[in-house]
């Protein structure tokens, strides 16, 4: 197989050009996007939904992810299940809707049936010696955490998943995510190698220029600073926002926010980044004209004019304001195909919120977004391309791109 040629000769991290960008082959070749998948999008816990996507018995969505597919289901008040959406019989798929509610999952090839748990219940006239309790679903790694539903679709045991995400408790308790409901999905497939979609999403060089609307939520000497991250911006500009970024912590602190910063290295197993700031001054929600959308999203006691952006790993990000959050979804479905995907969230006890208003920034930025991505993967497909130099507000690609080589180099077991 081609693919066997690029385990033997997986560039080490080593090798990539300081301050450049990656070689036109890591966004374009089929060979390292199969070794993406191996090596990185199949190993990670990555969110696939929230719990209210699933809240009766019975609901079930899909996810899908490279060529794998996975029903995410309910099967009681306590139990989500995942499973590859292949029957044991003959390989079909057997949910081919995106979402619904059912008592069973049934093949619609040969009418096989398998209860919520996974187990075969129903299979006709098959052999005296077949065994239903060797022919269930094949289970997919699933945790459920403050209300998110990760996958991992690991073949053997996945990373410590507590070890990885922990710590990030009690910023996702207050925000009240566990118990949050979704109020608007909307989906941007992007034509583009996911890489690309991570960097666009991780740098904020191009905000000014590209996003008129996500620029006029925020500070300017903020998106300079911090526009992408702790790690994103110039360091005489982090300098320069640090007393206000500061006051602003005082100021929330008092109101019941827990306070911290999380920035992983490249040796890390998800690349995780958490950091608060403040938004647009007079600003009490990430909206047009700054008025709230929604009533103020789980432990909060009042507007405290801030955000937050973490980052459980380079495919999933939540933002975060004060009356609502935005989940984001980047997840590779081939070397030139990227399913974005958001989903914004509100208080579980919300009931009036003014979704146009909501939506309406990260929208807008999201659309930008997929377009401006698109068009730098048709530039790179030209036989004219090389790597670029990088801005001091581009710092945060680096370090993904650092991340990435160390995890396509790492040995396999």
């Amino acid at each position: 197989m081609m693919m066997s040629g690029y385990k033997q000769n997986v560039p080490a991290a080593a090798q990539r050009a300081d301050g450049y960008s990656l070689e036109q082959r890591y966004y374009c070749d089929e060979g390292i996007y199969d070794l993406d998948m191996e090596r990185i999008a199949g190993r990670k816990w990555i969110v696939a939904g929230h719990v209210d996507q699933v809240r009766q018995r019975g609901d079930y969505f899909l996810f899908k992810i490279g060529g794998e597919s996975i029903i995410v289901v309910r099967s009681s008040a306590s139990t989500i299940n995942a499973f590859y959406n292949v029957c044991r019989h003959r390989g079909s798929l057997i949910c081919t809707e995106p979402a619904g509610r059912v008592q069973r999952l049934t093949c619609p090839y040969h009418a096989w049936s398998y209860g919520l748990d996974g187990a075969l219940v129903a299979a006709r006239l098959m052999p005296a010696d077949f065994s239903k309790s060797d022919n269930g679903l094949h289970r997919c790694h699933l945790r459920v955490f403050h209300g998110f539903i990760f996958v991992n679709l690991a073949d053997g045991e996945p990373v410590d998943f507590d070890a990885s995400f922990a710590d990030l408790s009690p910023y996702l308790d207050f925000h009240g995510f566990a118990d949050a409901k979704v109020a608007h999905r909307i989906s941007y497939p992007t034509t583009a190698n996911w890489k690309l979609v991570v960097e666009n999403f991780v740098e904020c060089y191009h905000c000014t220029p590209s996003h008129p609307e996500f620029s006029s939520m925020h500070p300017a000497d903020a998106l300079i600073a911090f526009g992408a991250g702790p790690s994103s911006g110039p360091a005489d500009a982090v300098q320069s926002y640090l007393p206000t970024l500061r006051a602003w912590e005082q100021r929330a602190a008092a109101l019941g926010r827990p306070i911290g910063t999380i920035d992983d290295d490249t040796e890390s197993s998800h690349l995780r980044l958490l950091l608060q700031r403040t938004i647009r001054e007079g600003y009490e929600s990430e909206t047009e004209d700054g008025r709230p959308a929604s009533s103020l999203m789980g432990k909060r006691r009042g507007f405290d004019q801030g955000r937050m952006y973490l980052s459980f790993s380079p495919f999933t990000h939540v933002v975060a304001t004060n009356d609502f959050a935005v989940l984001f979804q980047f997840t590779p479905r081939g070397a030139l195909q990227t399913d974005v995907d958001l989903t914004w969230l509100v208080d579980g006890a919300a009931v009036d919120y003014d979704v146009p208003r909501m939506i309406w920034g990260w929208d807008r930025t999201t659309r930008q977004d997929k377009e401006i991505t698109e068009n730098n993967q048709a530039g790179i497909l030209s036989k004219r391309y090389q790597p670029g130099r990088y801005s001091e507000h581009e710092r945060r690609v680096e370090t993904f791109q650092r991340w990435y080589l160390g995890q396509l180099a790492a040995p396999t077991a």
